[in-house]
């Protein structure tokens, strides 16, 4: 079993600054000062943000079937990540095979530190364990989908979610509004799952005016209903900020409004 280490780098691609890893190898010298200098070639084409560069370099190293297997496998990983920046999925999403079939155990570490699409690729393409596979003895971790960043703005192609339902929640206006305001508001962030639910866990108060509400709108927002966020069109989990409007409407009475928050 072949582990792969990540170092973070930044690097600007398209005009942004996007968060990326680089591989190294662990340990394993075979094949010389050739493979260590492509890697770091094609490290520094990355850098520059010239992903197709990088691609063409570690091709060298996958295309090269006499090279050791260790090496091909780290190559077809760099590759995987250097043809998701220059052409997509689909391709990175190839290469990532690739390093299973060469390497059916491998483990690759440091996943947090990449884009969430990128996570979800290799999970993807990781072959289903059989029942009878000895190739190791540590139990297998329950896998956690990526969660998709929507606080200001949804990364491309993910729409945030939208609120379903939210029970009534009978508050006082003298336990809302401060003294001689008619108004408060109150934004709390958390992660909404993808069945739509919020994960109570990851309730947390951001700002706001209003007070001794929160215990309340804690309550209401774990049962809550949500329209969850989605990816193509796929359910996935989001994190987002919801803001609670309180407005006083006659003597003693209060209007709330809320929504899921961000452009």
């Amino acid at each position: 079993m072949r582990a792969v280490r990540w170092l973070g780098v930044i690097w600007g691609t398209g005009g942004l600054m996007c968060s990326s890893v680089l591989a190294e190898a662990q340990a394993d010298t075979s094949g010389g000062a050739p493979f260590a200098q492509l890697v770091e070639q094609a490290r520094a084409q990355l850098t520059k943000g010239n992903a197709d560069s990088a691609a063409v370099l570690l091709r060298r190293v996958t295309d090269a079937r006499a090279r050791p297997v260790a090496e091909r496998v780290q190559a077809e990983v760099l590759l995987g990540i250097a043809l998701y920046y220059a052409r997509g999925a689909s391709d990175a999403a190839a290469a990532f095979r690739e390093a299973f079939v060469l390497d059916p155990g491998l483990e690759v570490s440091g996943l947090d530190q990449l884009d969430p699409e990128i996570r979800r690729l290799v999970a993807e393409a990781r072959p289903a364990r059989r029942a009878n596979d000895t190739t190791s003895t540590r139990p297998a971790e329950p896998a956690q989908a990526a969660v998709y960043d929507c606080i200001k703005k949804c990364p491309t192609g993910v729409v945030r979610p939208r609120f379903a339902f939210l029970p009534e929640m009978g508050i006082l206006e003298s336990a809302v509004l401060p003294s001689r305001r008619s108004h408060a508001f109150l934004i709390v962030q958390a992660v909404v799952d993808a069945g739509g639910a919020i994960e109570s866990e990851t309730l947390e108060s951001v700002s706001g005016s209003a007070v001794g509400v929160e215990a309340q709108v804690r309550q209401a927002l774990v049962q809550a209903r949500f329209k969850p966020g989605l990816f193509e069109g796929r359910p996935v989990r989001t994190r987002v900020q919801l803001r609670f409007d309180f407005e006083a409407e006659g003597i003693g009475t209060l209007k709330y409004t809320y929504k899921v928050v961000g452009g």
